[in-house]
Formats: C-alpha cells, structure tokens, sequence
C-alpha cells in the first residue's frame, strides 16, 4: 500500500483516462511489441532532431516528450497496471519496491484495494460524517449489599441480580461538515438523548446544531453555534494563537434568548508554553455564569527512546525496525492541576505513557477535593481507522467502567455504573478486567504485529544491503586484509605481556532476534588494530561505521559493539550503544 498522506490527494477525475494508450494510438489490449513498434514510427515522426521548421518544431517537442513518457510507463508491466486502474493519478504514488516482485494477480488486487480506499477517502471527506452512540448501563445491581435478605438458592440470586441490570441512558449523535474553501467549514450535527431519573421516569431530549467556522487570518479563528431547536442558544468563539504557536487564547459567549444575562455567561481559556527549549505547558481557564470556576492546569511531555540510538529523531521513526518489544520509543507526560469551584474544588496529577511503535497510550490520573479523593486508569489502541479504549474509575459517586470502540470515525461508548458507592476493592478488582484484556491483546495480535512489521522491514534491509552495499562491502574485505597484519602484531605483543587481546568483536543492530543474524557483521580484526599500550579509545557522540574496518550494515537500525576480550589473563565482556565512546579495559566489564 502507498503512504496515506499520498492518497488523501487522489481525486481520480481525469477527463481522459486512457491518454497514453491515445497518445501512442494502440489499444488497451496491446502487446509490449506493438507499443515498441509505435514508439518507433512516432518518434521518427517527432524528434527533435528530425524538425527542420523553426515554426514546427516546438510543437514537435512537446509530442515527442508526451510519446516518451506515455512509452516509458506502458512499456513498464507494474506502471501499466498502475495506470490501467488508478489512472495517471496513480503514478504519483510512493510505491513499495517488493510489490513489483509480486505476481500479476497479487498486484492488481492490490492496487484495486487502494482505488477503494481513495475513493471511499474521497466520499468520506466531502461531508465528513462522523457518528456516536452511548449507552449508559446501571450494573449496580451485581454489588448492591443487600443486607439481610437472602435467596434460596445461589442461582436464584445471580440471576434475579442480573434482571435488575438495565439500560440507565442512550444519547444518539451525528454531525456532517463541508468545507468552503480553505478557510470557511459549515458543520451540522444533532443529538437524541434518553435519560431514566428515579422517581421520574425517562426523560427524553433532542437538538440540532449548526455551525460555522472561519479561519479569519493563520492567528485568528471564529466560530458560531447555534440550536435550531428548543432550548435555542447561541455560542460565540474566538481563538488566537501565535505564529510560533507558544500562545493560544480562545474566549466563548454563551447566549440564550429565554434567559438574556449581561454579560452573558463566557468562557476564557488562556495557554502558553512556559520553556523556550521545553513542551511544557499551562493553562488557566475561567468560567462565568451561574457557576464560576477557574482551572488551572500544566502539561508536561518528555519523549523517551530506549533503542540506544537516541539520535533518530521522532520523524524518522517511521523509517527504521524499532523494538522488538515496541515499548522503546515513546512519550511520558505529566500534568498537574488544580480547580477553583466551591466545594467541589479540587488538586489532581496524572502521568501517560504514549509507546510510539505500539500505537498504545495507558494514562493514570487522581484528584483529591472536598468531596473526596477519585482515581481514573485509562488505555487506548489506535490505529489508522480504529479505535480501542476501556477506562475505570473511582469517585465519591461511585466505580464507573467505560469501553469506547471507534471505527472509520463511528464511535461507540458503553459507560457502566458498577456501583453507587465508594468502593475502592471493586474498583481495584473492575481494573483487573481490561488490564488483562490488554495484556493479551498485546501477547497474541501487538507483540506478533510489531514482530512480522520489523521481520518485513529487515528483509527490505537485507535487500536494499545486497543490491547497494556490495561495493562497501568489498572494500570493506579488503581493508581487513590490509589491516590484518597490524592486528595480528598488536595480539601477539598484547599476549606476551598479558595485555589487551581482542578474542570477538561484532558489530550489528541492537535488538537481536532471528531477522537480525545476517546483519551482523565481525571486526575483530579492526578492533584488534586499535590496540595500542592495552587500551582502545573510540570517540562517541557519533557512529562507529566510519572506523577503517567498519561498514553501516543496517542504516536504518540501532546498533551496538560487542565486544569479548581478555585482559591480564581474565574475560571481559562489553556491549556498547553506537554513539558511545567504547573505553578499554574496563572493570565493569569483568566477567565473573
């Protein structure tokens, strides 16, 4: 598949789909001999260099280029099946190397499948629909103490217990937007919600929105929401952010005719990076109205990269193995907090985990007020169209479980009341429940999925090293048999006085595994050269394939130098990350 940043441009709305094959004048059906030939007759016809007309020969040139460039890419078997079913659209496309190693079959249910995704991309972002659905479920029941009443018989009461389970809410909503232009967005949505209150019955409610957005200038923003239904209000926004995107500010009026206030109740919002070299950042936020509160919050983020090879940045991520275990590239971000609001203000803290490889986020966060002190755990999956969350809480109000499943931007969320109590034992026990959904997610489909990602991506590797590392392998080779004499004298003259002798050294990616043994490479001899007085120094802060000796053989990995030597009669033992300066001899590698 192309990269999906390629295909949100496709729109597949030539008006001449089959241009080349009218250029070259030859059907569809063609062989590889007819385009030949007519390639041959046309650019006899139209070369360049077969005009003599000063008045002609532009136009001469450009059919010419238009020849050439309809033979090169019909004259190519994977190019031409590109254009058959994508259309010229189709070649702008990053395509993978190995899929021209594929059979014919396996290409064009291939490329089939990327022309249903672009246009099914292309239908989704004409209006953009996107769609919830909550069902609130009382489960109270399950852990209600029911004192001294008692069933019969164990059964009679599970099940009596599970009748008592019931559907407490149900809040239906939907929204489309269209865009006018680059800066002008007009959004509809609509919500049904069905609410079941003690002593009142249920309780049904619904509205219709409709807003739109203007992006007045790249600092400013407006916004405007109105209900088309009762209760009919209005909500006024304006947001500010800076061209370095240090500052925000947004400001928003809340508008009812049936209950006119001056002012009107509003919302500010106020947010600022606090260092210049740092992401973190806070943010005060102040409600007006018939509640005022004010919040504050500071956020936080450190990325963390355990593949001993910390100088890949971020973005290039995507181009290399990465872990085996794929919880060695990250973020951790801590935020604090406090909230101004009566009896219930209120201090909380959380810390979140992102792993990068893994697309899976687990969050922590607590809070402790006047009403009591309330524990959130949360973790997320995502990938490129879908979405898993499941989240257990802890309040004064009681222990809530939530599970939230999105798909191509449908979302639906099950919250669900376990009790109505403050009951830290069920929480804790609830808790257990999707952790271990996790955990065996991870064991059976996202440790396999991380594994035959980084398999495919090492036999690119291995690949691309054959075919472009051949000639650096070879004066590799060579420069080990020049520098094998010198090596051969430091060893011995180390041995004698019972020095520095390099018995193995290797070195290769990071993370060894079974995709990685190829990609190892020995520099014994080279390391041996650098013997000198018992002792090897080599520079860090950049890579060690610029050794004499030494070649890169996995660019696109974290790499390490093992290194195995004795030294006054005793084993050593080293493995050191590539922008490590590499010391010996060295205690801490002392072999025990």
């Amino acid at each position: 598949m192309p990269r999906e940043n390629g295909l949100s441009r496709l729109t597949f709305t030539s008006e001449h789909p089959d241009f080349y094959y009218s250029v070259l004048n030859v059907p569809k059906s063609a062989s590889q001999n007819e385009i030949r030939e007519r390639y041959r007759a046309l650019s006899v016809i139209f070369h360049p260099d077969k005009q003599h007309d000063e008045r002609t020969k532009n136009t001469a040139s450009k059919k010419f280029l238009d020849i050439q460039k309809a033979y090169e890419i019909l004259s190519d078997p994977f190019l031409r099946e590109v254009y058959d079913i994508l259309g010229e659209d189709g070649l702008k496309l990053d395509w993978p190397v190995e899929l021209r190693s594929k059979s014919k079959d396996e290409i064009q249910d291939t490329l089939k499948h990327t022309k249903r995704s672009i246009t099914r991309h292309n239908l989704e972002n004409t209006i953009r629909p996107r769609g919830s659905l909550t069902c609130g479920i009382d489960a109270s029941s399950l852990s209600v103490d029911e004192g001294d009443r008692k069933d019969k018989k164990l059964v009679q009461k599970i099940v009596r217990r599970i009748k008592e389970v019931q559907i407490s809410s149900l809040i239906v909503r939907h929204s489309i937007r269209k865009e006018f232009g680059e800066k002008t967005k007009l959004a509809l949505s609509s919500s049904i919600a069905s609410d079941e209150v003690i002593g009142v019955g249920v309780i049904s409610a619904g509205n219709i929105l409709g807003t739109i957005a203007h992006q007045y200038s790249p600092r400013i923003g407006l916004e405007a929401t109105t209900a088309l239904l009762r209760p009919q209000t209005l909500n006024l926004k304006t947001t500010y952010r800076d061209d370095n995107k240090n500052t925000a500010f947004f400001i928003q009026c809340h508008i009812s005719p049936f209950m006119p206030r001056f002012p009107p109740p509003f919302t500010a919002s106020w947010s600022r990076r606090l260092s210049r070299n740092g992401f973190t950042e806070g943010n005060i936020t102040v409600h007006t109205g018939p509640r005022p509160r004010v919040l504050f919050n500071i956020t936080s983020p450190t990325a963390f990269n355990f593949t001993m090879d910390r100088h890949i940045k971020r973005s290039q991520l995507s181009q290399t193995a990465g872990s085996v275990s794929g919880f060695a590239v990250g973020t951790q971000e801590w935020t604090y907090g406090a909230t101004l609001d009566g009896l219930n203000s209120s201090l909380s803290a959380g810390i979140a985990y992102t792993f990068t490889e893994l697309a899976l986020q687990a969050k922590l966060g607590i809070e402790w007020g006047l009403t009591g002190l309330a524990l959130m755990l949360t973790g997320t999956w995502q990938n490129e169209s879908s979405e898993v969350a499941a989240s257990v809480g802890l309040n004064p109000q009681g222990v809530l479980m939530k599970l939230d499943l999105s798909y191509l931007q449908q979302r639906f969320s099950v919250p669900i009341m376990l009790s109505h109590d403050y009951d830290a034992a069920l929480a804790l026990f609830t808790a257990v429940i999707p952790s271990t959904a996790f955990v065996l997610g991870y064991h059976y489909y996202l440790r396999p999925r991380r594994r035959a990602q980084r398999a495919a991506f090492l036999r690119a590797a291995r690949r691309i090293l054959d075919d472009d590392m051949s000639v650096i392998r070879r004066e590799t080779e060579e420069t080990l048999s020049l520098l094998k004499d010198t090596a051969q004298k430091h060893m011995q003259a180390e041995s004698t006085k019972g020095g520095l002798v390099i018995v193995e050294a290797s070195y290769g990616p990071s993370e060894q595994d079974s995709g990685t043994k190829d990609l190892v490479m020995d520099v014994t001899i080279a390391l041996q050269a650098l013997v000198h007085n018992s002792q090897v120094y080599i520079a860090g802060h950049r890579t060690k394939s610029g050794i004499q000796g030494f070649y890169d053989p996995t660019p696109s990995l974290s790499k390490s130098l093992r290194v195995r030597y004795v030294f006054r009669g005793r084993m050593h033992y080293a493995e050191i990350p590539d922008c490590v300066p590499v010391v010996l001899p060295l205690e801490d590698h002392l072999v025990s």
